[in-house]
């Protein structure tokens, strides 16, 4: 059934109760369409009231993660879930992974749901008066006089006023959540009392119609998502224990990243102590989620809380590769040639293993040495680029160059969204165009690279993307594609310079406690100049 709550021409209140059949479809849609054109939440003289009785609207309809595994989802990422259905896990998943989230608050004075009406008043795109974030994970708020929900009075105009986006929408057990909402704060007198489109003002006081208003949301923004095919909308289930995994695949993100967040102990007791609450923004630490505002009084308290409550990532079991290519070799450099290696000093490892570090301890050991950019215009990989495709050295039209060391050649092309590794693309080029060069080559366990590429602001969807040798297109799906495109390249690079004898190759476990002194002895300096540098304390709390 559905109840409409009209008022008639001569202002008295009129009231029309039908059975819902077919042939009401078409009025139901034309009333819906009088509420996405509505300039803010709907008044007391008109409100629906639908009660749908298919059920698929309570469970979530996966996409396919081979459909997007190769392919950056459309940002920025919005959550047009309810409240308690995962809003901070989902904030501290994507914090995790080095993106900005935002959750409940949009800046330092005001909630999101404020910012977003104000800028759709204004006639400005829904978050132009909001700060910038990658992900929006939670936007409705307890605003006076009624709890406010963007993503159902302003529906039409996220979806339309956003070009294109990934929008979320949470799912979980109906009997799970409406605990949570009746325990949350009185949530749902809060609820209750306020007049929300969908949940009329004194609903929403039993299971039935709170689950009948969440189906009623669930098929408008399926209808909506699907008549813009611009916006991709992923849909999951907060309680399904598959989710970690889920996320991790379609958005680049570990896996261990995803976990519960802001629970109620006294429903999940088994959770207390492990769940985490954190701040209103992630990565960038501008404060806290509740009234206390960031100040440069209270900056250093509130970096503290936010170490303190970041999710702490669990280890992904340690895989045993027994072949050579995953072992550095120790014996690539003969004693007599220690601290007299021929200059320039090439680093043909891949990044997320150790070249910040390789930077630091050369740097320090008073190397001129290139990490990343090789000029004030060009990254190393861009002039390395240019200068080859003029059939010149790979370095000459690098305008620092020459340097001693170049510790990071690869490079991330925000122009055509595409990470480039000379060390790959280039390598024939390289070592014939340094015929005296002596060349570094990184290892670590696999399973640490690999949730460090995981973790690093979305460095393993850039990469799928890129169509690398060695790794082309839509590889890299998981751990073992990455591991077998590691050794294949320790391969090609060891039998490269075995061809050509004037070059050296030294070989470096970046995780093995004896590495600051192998270096030192084989390049003359101080062993305490090596150490761990710009590393992911998400991953490394014990190195931070």
């Amino acid at each position: 059934d559905y109840f409409f709550q009209l008022s008639s021409d001569d202002g008295k209140e009129r009231r029309d109760h039908t059975g819902y059949d077919d042939e009401m479809e078409s009025t139901i849609r034309d009333k819906n369409d009088i509420i996405r054109n509505m300039t803010g939440p709907a008044d007391k003289k008109e409100v629906i009231n639908l009660t749908t009785s298919g059920r698929e609207c309570l469970r979530p309809r996966k996409i396919s993660v081979s459909e997007y595994s190769c392919q950056a989802l459309p940002s920025p990422i919005i959550n047009l879930g309810f409240p308690k259905m995962g809003s901070s896990s989902a904030h501290a998943f994507f914090g995790c992974g080095g993106l900005t989230s935002m959750h409940y608050r949009c800046n330092y004075a005001k909630a999101c749901a404020e910012c977003i009406r104000e800028s759709i008043e204004a006639g400005e795109p829904p978050f132009s008066r909001c700060d910038k974030a990658d992900a929006y994970t939670q936007i409705d708020a307890n605003t006076k006089p009624d709890y406010s929900f963007p993503q159902i009075e302003y529906l039409e105009d996220i979806v339309l006023g956003v070009k294109k986006a990934t929008f979320l929408l949470p799912f979980r057990n109906m009997e799970n959540w409406y605990k949570s909402v009746r325990e949350w704060h009185a949530m749902k007198m809060r609820l209750a009392r306020s007049n929300i489109t969908g949940l009329p003002q004194g609903k929403g006081k039993t299971l039935k119609e709170l689950s009948d208003w969440f189906c009623w949301h669930v098929e408008r923004v399926r209808d909506i998502v699907k008549r813009n095919p611009g916006h991709v909308l992923v849909e999951y289930d907060i309680e399904d224990p598959s989710t970690g995994d889920f996320m991790g695949e379609l958005f680049g993100i570990g896996s261990n990243c995803w976990g519960q967040a802001n629970t109620n102990t006294q429903l999940h007791p088994e959770l207390n102590g492990t769940s985490i609450s954190i701040p209103w923004v992630v990565k960038n630490r501008r404060g806290p989620r509740n009234e206390v505002l960031f100040t440069e009084s209270n900056e250093k308290e509130i970096n503290n809380e936010i170490k303190t409550n970041a999710p702490t990532l669990t280890p992904t079991q340690s895989l045993d590769y027994s072949d050579s290519c995953f072992r550095a070799r120790s014996d690539t450099i003969p004693t007599s040639l220690y601290n007299k290696l021929p200059r320039p000093i090439i680093n043909l490892g891949f990044p997320k293993m150790g070249t910040t570090s390789i930077h630091a301890f050369f740097g320090c050991g008073n190397y001129s040495s290139m990490h990343y950019q090789c000029s004030p215009t060009y990254a190393c990989g861009e002039c390395m680029r240019r200068s080859v495709e003029e059939d010149l050295p790979p370095f000459a039209k690098c305008d620092h160059a020459p340097a001693e060391v170049y510790a990071q050649i690869d490079y991330y092309d925000t122009k055509n969204i595409l990470h480039y590794l000379p060390q790959t693309e280039l390598l024939e080029e390289i070592v014939h165009g340094y015929p005296n060069a002596t060349f570094l080559l990184t290892f670590r366990s696999m399973d640490k690279w690999y949730d460090s590429v995981r973790n690093w602001y979305n460095m393993k969807q850039r990469m799928q993307m890129s169509n690398i040798t060695g790794f082309p297109r839509c590889k890299g799906k998981n751990l073992r594609e990455f591991s077998d495109w590691f050794c294949s390249h320790v391969r090609r690079v060891r039998e490269l310079v075995a061809k050509n004898p004037s070059h050296s190759l030294v070989e470096i476990d970046i995780e093995d406690p004896g590495a600051g002194d192998r270096l030192s002895d084989i390049f003359g300096v101080d062993a305490r100049c090596w150490g761990h540098a710009n590393i992911n304390s998400k991953i490394h709390p014990d190195l931070e």
